[in-house]
């Protein structure tokens, strides 16, 4: 896998050679183009130059035979110019050597049409760029040239010059940029060897100050996983100290019950505490399933919603209890009003039924328990009911039995803590309030679930 530094630094060495390809391209193009026009311009001077310091007495210009070579000025010889001089009748009267290119010098006319302008003539295989231009009379005509060659090695010379300034320009710039990448990516550095270094299970959020914009929220969103992280750590130590706890005393119980049986000494003595073992069993049974169902719940974190019927779920779980009710002589009741909400049917179950078994713990033989659901008010809320005409909860205490493993006062029954807590774990994940009062007939106690939302019908 590739690091961010080894991808930044390849990028910048393809931006920086690609810019130094098209600069120099560009170059090459702008340095063709002047040095052309340039030697138009100086074409143009030597021809004109040339032709007004022809004497005005053409008779007196007389050369020993027609193509007489003649030494043009320095300037001339200087850049490997070709002058000739015809006249009227077409006839080469002079013309310049090529002093600095071994090479032939053209006996022909450079502009053969001898028409005035500019012209790119191959002569004996050579690129040439003339010049033509006559006198006033148009007697005489003078035609200047160059090689091509020359030119192309004006523009190669200067671009080797512009290369080499270019290239040192663009390696500096390339350092510049690879230093200040570097101390730009110090802090995320040093972050990766804090990381690197921790001991296990340290959980303290990473330090962002110094870190770059970009790099800022992934860290701060690395923070918010650890804290959850350690949050969920913490309530999972929490939980196994709890449950430690709040099993050792039934287990304690079993044994003694187990103890005292085996030491009874008539068979009437061995029932009641094997009755006392059962009772003991069925509890410790109990809380086992509800530390399960808290365990689950807590490390399933949000689990997914679908769209459910309540009314069924509540016809389901009260065909659960209704052998369990009779045994107990409790009246179980079911009035379903409708109501369809998004949730996971799994736990609003676990809910349902940590409500209903806590109600029938509560509640004296021969009373009545009811479990209901329907719609809340006039808008689209959708509520749960679970009510009893038991004992009921002091007021006092309606929001603290909510809490794990905390017990109501003054009970009989001594139950596990775990229950309600689950419910309102469920209902919270939910997104869903807890409504409590009493119960049945003005007495007893009633907890009613009211999801925000219904589910829109299929």
């Amino acid at each position: 896998m590739k690091s961010l530094q080894g991808r930044l630094l390849a990028v910048m060495v393809g931006v920086i050679v690609l810019c130094w390809v098209v600069s120099l391209a560009a170059l090459m193009v702008y340095l063709q183009h002047s040095r052309s026009s340039i030697w138009d311009d100086k074409l143009q001077a030597f021809a004109t130059r040339i032709v007004r310091a022809l004497p005005a007495n053409k008779q007196s210009f007389n050369l020993v035979g027609p193509g007489r070579e003649v030494r043009d000025d320095d300037r001339a010889s200087e850049f490997d110019l070709v002058i000739q001089i015809w006249s009227q009748r077409r006839l080469l009267t002079v013309q310049s050597p090529r002093p600095r290119v071994q090479a032939n010098t053209p006996v022909a006319a450079l502009k053969p049409d001898f028409v005035d302008g500019f012209a790119t003539r191959v002569i004996d295989g050579e690129r040439w760029r003339v010049y033509a231009v006559s006198d006033s009379t148009g007697t005489m005509q003078a035609q200047v040239g160059i090689p091509h060659e020359v030119i192309n090695a004006e523009v190669r010379e200067a671009a080797m010059q512009a290369l080499l300034a270019t290239s040192v320009l663009l390696a500096l710039v390339g350092v510049l940029l690879w230093h200040t990448m570097r101390r730009s990516l110090k802090p995320v550095a040093a972050l990766e060897r804090l990381v690197r270094d921790r001991t296990t299970f340290d959980l303290t959020p990473l330090p962002s100050t110094s870190l770059p914009t970009e790099v800022q929220p992934l860290v701060q969103s690395f923070n918010r996983v650890l804290a959850q992280l350690d949050q969920a750590v913490e309530s999972e130590r929490r939980f196994i100290g709890d449950a430690a706890h709040e099993l050792r005393t039934p287990l304690s119980a079993l044994q003694a019950q187990v103890e005292i049986a085996l030491r009874a000494p008539s068979g009437k003595d061995k029932d009641t505490a094997l009755e006392k073992l059962l009772a003991t069993a069925k509890r410790t049974t109990r809380l086992a399933e509800q530390l399960l169902d808290l365990a689950r719940l807590n490390a399933c974190g949000q689990a997914p919603h679908e769209p459910a019927d309540l009314g069924n779920l509540v016809q389901h779980v009260a065909s659960e209890f209704e052998v369990q009710a009779e045994l107990q002589a409790r009246r179980l009741s079911v009035e379903t009003g409708g109501g369809r909400i998004a949730c996971n049917i799994d736990e609003i179950g676990i809910l349902l039924r940590n409500l209903v078994d806590n109600a029938l713990r509560y509640t004296a033989p021969g009373g009545r328990i009811r479990i209901a659901c329907g719609t809340a008010g006039a808008g689209d809320a959708v509520y749960l009911e679970v009510a009893d005409d038991g004992p009921g909860v002091p007021q006092a205490e309606h929001q603290a039995i909510f809490r794990r493993f905390h017990r109501a006062s003054g009970n009989r029954v001594r139950g596990s803590g775990i229950g309600l807590s689950l419910v309102a774990t469920i209902a919270q994940s939910h997104g869903a309030t807890i409504e409590t009062g009493r119960g049945l007939d003005g007495r007893g106690f009633r907890v009613r679930v009211v999801f925000a939302q219904a589910a829109p019908v299929a």
